[in-house]
């Protein structure tokens, strides 16, 4: 089926989290999500709706302490899940993060790629995440990787520990 030529239909079904955060910096976490649910949720959701829906997610996020707070306030790592919860208001079943983890420390990133890993654990959200990352670190937490080589082509596709094996016989 053509993305193109549905793309209504598929709309409520993607999500994409640029590299760079895009928020308003002076609003708190909770008025960020609480507007990106009024522009992203169907037209008929009431507030109290869609509060609920806000704090789900910044109970899925752990950021229900960062409620209040406003978004400059934040840490990087902090910021990046705010910008993952504007996209999970809609629940969308094909997500898609562009270098989630660029700029954070190791440690923030190794926190970021588990939270991914078990926002992909629910069999009932049926939740597939694609992220682009120069990072490996992590990658054993991924189910599948893709390795690609300059000019994009594709170097490997399998799991991270058929990965180690195919690449040790490079190094």
């Amino acid at each position: 089926v053509s993305l193109y030529d549905h793309f209504d239909a598929f709309r409520s079904e993607l999500g994409y989290v640029p590299q760079d955060d895009i928020m308003h910096r002076e609003l708190t976490v909770f008025e960020a999500l609480d507007y990106a649910g009024r522009l992203r949720m169907p037209a008929d959701t009431s507030a109290h709706e869609r509060a609920k829906r806000v704090n789900e997610v910044l109970g899925e996020l752990d950021l229900l302490q960062q409620r209040d707070l406003p978004i400059h306030k934040l840490s990087g790592g902090q910021r990046k899940r705010v910008s993952i919860g504007i996209e999970l208001l809609t629940k969308p079943r094909l997500f898609f993060l562009d270098e989630a983890t660029s700029g954070l420390d190791p440690g923030t990133e190794s926190e970021l790629m588990q939270l991914l890993r078990t926002l992909t654990s629910n069999p009932r959200e049926g939740r597939t995440i694609v992220l682009v990352t120069h990072a490996t670190k992590n990658v054993s937490l991924c189910d599948l990787v893709i390795f690609l080589t300059r000019g994009g082509y594709l170097a490997f596709f399998g799991t991270s520990e058929e990965a180690l094996i195919y690449f040790e016989q490079y190094w």
